[in-house]
Formats: C-alpha cells, structure tokens, sequence
C-alpha cells in the first residue's frame, strides 16, 4: 500500500521508524540464523561492529551510545567473549576500567555479518531509484542529528 503525503504527513516519525525498526530487525535476525556460521544477534553484532571500529572502548562508552543499561552491555560482552570474538583487558590507567577489544575472529564474524547485510540491502534497495535512496539517507541523517540534539 502506498501512502499519499497526507497520510505520511499524519503518521508520528517515532511510530514509523519503530514499525521499520522491528521489519528489518525480524529481517536481519532470519537473514543471520539461515546464512550465518556462528549464531549471534543483531545487538551482538551491533556491538561487535562498535568494538572493531574504536577498539578499547570502555563499557561506560559502549552503554551511552547504544543506549543499553550498562548490565545489558555487560551479557551481550559476556557472550561474546565466551564466542571468542571480543576480550577485556584491564584499562591500565584505570584499573577499574575493562577496555573492549575485537579479536581476529571477531574480525571474520563482523565481515561475514556486513556481507550478509550487503545482500539484503541490494534486496530491499532493488528497483528503487539512486535519487530515492541518497534523499532517504539524507533524511535519516538529518533526523539522527536533530534527535541527538535534544
């Protein structure tokens, strides 16, 4: 069903980017359970990609940015260390700190996830026009911005 911009108009930004949320979530979990080797999250791999990108990030820094109390943090962190994809090491210059790190398999696993997300995007991107996608992502980019201002 296509909406006119009335109805888009109408409909509550939280609402629309929550219903999208959950479609792409159930998505990616099925897309991860059938395609992927190892079994982890959509979170899990979430905060695996955090890790890899800014290696020996603290759990304090972690838990703000995914928005997650720091407990939550803290299983998915378990988990992934029994998985042997990510350790912690003792923040040398705070040793109440635990500095997170990616370890080589945790290096295939996020490149193995990104592939697969790589495809279901082709997928969903499929037939939509470049100018369509670029203005979606300005957008998302834009609401990012000024929802994080606030």
């Amino acid at each position: 069903m296509r909406k006119n911009s009335e109805t888009m108009t109408n409909e509550l930004v939280g609402i629309a980017v929550a219903k999208l949320r959950n479609k792409l979530h159930r998505l990616m979990k099925q897309r991860y359970m059938v395609e992927a080797e190892i079994q982890i999250t959509v979170e899990e791999f979430m905060l695996l990609s955090m890790i890899e990108e800014k290696t020996d990030q603290i759990l304090q820094s972690i838990a703000l940015a995914t928005g997650k109390n720091k407990s939550v943090v803290m299983r998915m962190i378990d988990s992934l260390e029994r998985k042997g994809l990510a350790r912690r090491t003792v923040n040398p210059d705070d040793r109440r700190e635990n500095l997170l790190s990616i370890t080589a398999e945790g290096e295939k696993v996020v490149a193995r996830f990104r592939a697969i997300d790589r495809r279901l995007t082709e997928e969903l991107f499929d037939g939509i026009p470049a100018e369509k996608i670029t203005h979606f992502f300005e957008v998302v980019d834009e609401l990012s911005r000024r929802a994080g201002s606030r």
